[in-house]
């Protein structure tokens, strides 16, 4: 039995669809305590012993968490650098909870290091500690496969990098942390049709109408 051009255009789809590649998350950013837009891409978290910063990327869409593939950026340190906790992303889910990922090498997670740097694909990383889930009921020092496991179809609806100073040194130290190059880098791995699927449909689907009329023309003319 032959496949209908319908079937085919069908199955042209499905399979294009099937090797679509990964995009960034659209979203907008909000700011909290004493973040700065600096305009350009660029923001600035400031915190003290008192006061506090957030950047958040607030989906258009929510996500899950394990089809996230990307979450990185590239900023300056410019005081305080990286430690004690701070700066870190918050991951936050549509029931409300939330976890955190530590920025900074594992094992200590403290980057002493001033000036620009990037945390490279902090979702690529394996090490233990470098997850705290225990905001969400978890615990506060694993790593990427127990939050898999918790929360991986967990629907993430924003992420949020946190600047403070509250768990440092007694009084608190200062820090002023720079994110460059257009905010975070995000992506995920939902399926985004290729531009030659839209092509290829819409030839498929000229010419199933070319071939409905063709037999149609056959079924009313004498043969």
């Amino acid at each position: 039995m032959k496949m209908s051009v319908w079937a085919a255009a069908l199955a042209a789809v499905v399979a294009f669809g099937a090797t679509a590649s990964a995009g960034p998350i659209s979203g907008t950013y909000t700011l909290g305590g004493d973040t700065v837009d600096n305009g350009n891409g660029t923001f600035t978290l400031t915190a003290t012993p008192s006061t506090f910063s957030v950047l958040r990327y607030v989906f258009d869409t929510p996500v899950t968490f394990n089809s996230l593939t990307n979450l990185s950026l590239t900023y300056d340190a410019q005081l305080g650098n990286i430690g004690g906790g701070s700066p870190r992303f918050a991951v936050v889910l549509s029931t409300g909870d939330s976890f955190l990922i530590h920025l900074g090498p594992a094992g200590s997670f403290v980057d002493p290091t001033s000036g620009p740097g990037n945390t490279g694909n902090l979702l690529a990383l394996t090490d233990v500690g470098r997850y705290d889930l225990s905001p969400a009921g978890g615990s506060a020092y694993t790593d990427r496969a127990t939050a898999l496991a918790l929360f991986g179809n967990s629907l993430v609806t924003r992420v949020s990098l946190v600047t403070d100073t509250f768990t440092g040194s007694p009084g608190g130290n200062a820090q002023r942390f720079v994110v460059n190059g257009n905010g975070f880098a995000l992506a995920d791995s939902s399926p985004v049709p290729e531009p030659a699927t839209v092509i290829v449909f819409a030839g498929l689907v000229v010419a199933g109408g070319l071939v409905a009329r063709r037999r149609a023309n056959r079924v009313a003319t004498p043969q």
